[in-house]
């Protein structure tokens, strides 16, 4: 059971991000105009912060919310697969939003609990295995989309969410109780960098298209520099070995460190933008898995605000970058400031 709360993001991730790639495709099969589909990418995400802090609250065993959060993720992708209109595909995407609010909070507060002599190392393992399954879906989808259609490639993707959660309900106590979830305000810094991982995050993946197209990047040259998403997973793996020889909050003040330097590459020209691109990624991610180990550390209470936090910062992403379409330079100062902010604040003690 210990191996499954490890791989429910590898399933919750690539059920839940699948559909990216895929969106064009959604639209002209239900012959709706394009952009409609944007409902179902934002309303999962709001979901994720509005339920997350509630989740630990629940007065059900952590593996029966859990397994019930991933059974419904599968469930909803399944039935977007074989929905029959855009309206009942979005809908689906709201019961996919709402079992993944369950697995992320209580996932991070397991794995403490679960390897308590290697809480540090689990909980960078445990990242690792989201940034995969949001790759693998992404990937994947696409080139099953390909052979199998957009509902085949849909279905089989939610498979191992929906497969992974009727294997925790069999057994939901075997994971061990979280106890009464604690809501500590102290952890406000916690929550600030949270909010700045994604929002850095998002923010600037999205901001990049329009710039590599002004220094003349195809869409498909565009494509392939997301793999830099890639370099995440060491990222995410080593955090916890670095953490345990350089202590944590040295580890995390590297990992920005290396991020402020990608920033100031994104300023250069190719190849050095897409470097510092690449260098961006990886050590985010290598600062997420040590924010979200000290989460789980302090509990349900903590690691569900702790979550929530982190997808309103992807939100705000969302919303903020067409502001800076035309300012590039200046996105990029915004994300130093932001950087720098998390740098003096690391709080994961």
């Amino acid at each position: 059971m210990r191996l499954a709360v490890l791989l429910s993001g590898v399933a919750l991730y690539s059920a839940l991000y699948a559909v990216v790639p895929l969106l064009p495709l959604l639209e002209r099969l239900h012959h709706a105009p394009p952009g409609a589909a944007g409902p179902g990418m934002g309303l999962p995400l709001l979901l994720l912060v509005l339920l997350s802090p509630l989740v630990p609250r629940f007065p059900w065993p952590a593996g029966a919310l859990l397994g019930g959060g991933l059974l419904l993720v599968g469930l909803g992708g399944v039935l977007g697969a074989l929905s029959p209109s855009l309206f009942l595909w979005t809908l689906s995407r709201l019961l996919q939003g709402v079992g993944a609010a369950l697995v992320p909070a209580l996932a991070i507060a397991l794995v403490p609990l679960l390897y308590p002599q290697r809480a540090l190392e689990m909980a960078g393992l445990y990242m690792a295995g989201n940034v995969l399954g949001g790759g693998l879906g992404r990937v994947l989808a696409g080139l099953l989309a390909e052979g199998l259609g957009v509902r085949g490639a849909l279905f089989l993707l939610s498979l191992p969410a929906l497969l992974l959660g009727l294997l925790v309900l069999r057994a939901p106590a075997a994971l061990p109780p979280l106890g009464r979830p604690r809501y500590d305000l102290t952890a406000f810094p916690l929550y600030a960098v949270g909010a700045i991982l994604l929002f850095l995050n998002l923010f600037l993946a999205n901001l990049l298209p329009y710039r590599l197209l002004e220094w003349g990047y195809g869409p498909g040259q565009v494509g392939l520099v997301y793999l830099a998403y890639l370099c995440g997973i060491p990222g995410s793996a080593l955090s916890g070995v670095l953490a345990r020889r350089l202590g944590a909050v040295a580890t995390f003040r590297l990992a920005f460190l290396l991020v402020l330097l990608g920033l100031g590459l994104l300023l250069l020209p190719p190849p050095h933008l897409v470097l510092g691109f690449v260098l961006l990624m990886a050590a985010l991610f290598t600062a997420q898995s040590l924010a979200s180990g000290a989460a789980g550390r302090r509990g349900a209470g903590v690691s569900g605000t702790y979550v929530a936090s982190f997808y309103l910062g992807g939100t705000l992403a969302g919303l903020l970058y067409p502001f800076f379409l035309h300012s590039f330079p200046l996105a990029v100062g915004v994300g130093m400031a932001l950087g720098a902010l998390a740098f003096l604040l690391a709080p994961v003690r």
